[in-house]
């Protein structure tokens, strides 16, 4: 009799707990929030202009229906940021046309104008015309755990208003430099399922928030292959921001070349246990010298935040606005240095020093 009460109050707590579990991963609640905001995009070349601009639409593997009417350009998703009917989606779905239509997943279609585009974050704002409309709240990946579930919400292959479930896998993460669509180069991955036309969907939270714009794979194949990479809502955000206030995005600059730390350069610097990213340039009247970064140098912190990687850094600087003032705190040498720099608003490319990608693989935009 004791045994079979033991067994029932055994077997009671495991169910309990299960449901507990369930509970803890049911991401429906998430699924049902982010469905009605995520839509389909169509971006589509006129006859006309692939008149004007026959040799550029040949290499894009666009060909003229030769109808008097245009020609699908490229098919993917985006993201509906507000209830008047802006949305966001990666720059590189326009792939060259003249002419956006936007189907909201109840199958209403609409003219859309392009608002604004920022080639460095990879991301465009279209607005179409209509209010009320349901859309998605900015979340915050930094509150995301690695290993925490996600969703990525979009239209792979032609199937629409679809749902892929995974975790999310890291942060700070560069694709191949050659290929990467976007300049800032730092995303997060995750093994949410992206296909062909998931381009510029939404990688949401466990409570439906907007945390990425699935933007890339890295794949030996073309299709999902399990890496899946996207824009971090802190750079969406930013990037939001100044396309509705300027239409472009106000890129900060540390006017500074750097890159990860490698065993080679511990070794140089005399210090195994350092981390950080190390200044390989300085620009000439730049905001670093003028702050007094020099070469060599190994910045530690950026503002409050610990850098361990050059991805990391450039994320944070995609989150700056030129004439922003930031405390960058240095190692040089064996001394600790904190360094105040206001941000300018130049170009010069940071995004370019990077390891190289993986062999045998290829980074693919997910149209």
């Amino acid at each position: 009799m004791k045994k079979l009460t033991l067994y029932i109050i055994c077997f009671s707590t495991i169910l309990l707990c299960s449901q507990a579990s369930a509970q803890q991963t049911d991401l429906s609640s998430a699924a049902s929030k982010a469905l009605p905001a995520v839509v389909r995009i169509q971006s589509f070349v006129s006859d006309s202009l692939y008149v004007k601009h026959a040799k550029l639409a040949t290499r894009m593997g666009i060909r003229s229906l030769g109808s008097g009417g245009s020609t699908l350009a490229g098919s993917a998703s985006g993201v509906l940021v507000s209830p008047d009917g802006y949305i966001l989606t990666n720059a590189h779905i326009l792939n060259g046309g003249d002419s956006l239509v936007v189907i909201l997943p109840d199958r209403r279609t609409y003219r859309a104008v392009l608002t604004g585009i920022d080639d460095e974050a990879d991301l465009a704002l279209l607005k179409i015309p209509e209010n009320g409309l349901d859309f998605l709240e900015p979340g915050n990946p930094d509150h995301v755990k690695i290993g925490e579930p996600v969703l990525a919400v979009g239209n792979p292959l032609d199937l629409t208003s679809t749902v892929t479930a995974g975790i999310l896998s890291a942060r700070y993460r560069a694709l191949d430099d050659r290929t990467t669509p976007a300049r800032i180069n730092s995303y997060l991955q995750t093994d949410a399922a992206s296909n062909e036309g998931m381009s510029g969907s939404a990688l949401v939270d466990r409570s439906g928030k907007l945390i990425g714009i699935n933007s890339a794979i890295v794949s030996p194949s073309g299709t999902f292959a399990g890496y899946a990479f996207a824009i971090p809502g802190g750079v969406v955000k930013k990037a939001l921001h100044d396309l509705l206030a300027y239409g472009i995005v106000r890129h900060a600059y540390l006017d500074a070349l750097f890159s990860d730390m490698d065993d080679v350069q511990y070794k140089k610097l005399d210090n195994k246990n350092l981390t950080g990213v190390l200044i390989t340039g300085v620009q000439r009247a730049g905001a670093g010298e003028r702050a007094g970064l020099r070469r060599e140098d190994v910045i530690i912190r950026f503002d409050q935040h610990q850098i361990i990687a050059a991805p990391q850094l450039r994320e944070l600087l995609a989150q700056s606005a030129p004439g922003d003032s930031v405390k960058i705190t240095v190692m040089r040498g064996s001394i600790a240095l904190e360094i105040s720099v206001v941000l300018s608003g130049g170009k010069v490319d940071q995004a370019r020093n990077l390891p190289g990608g993986w062999p045998a693989t290829r980074t693919n935009r997910i149209h």
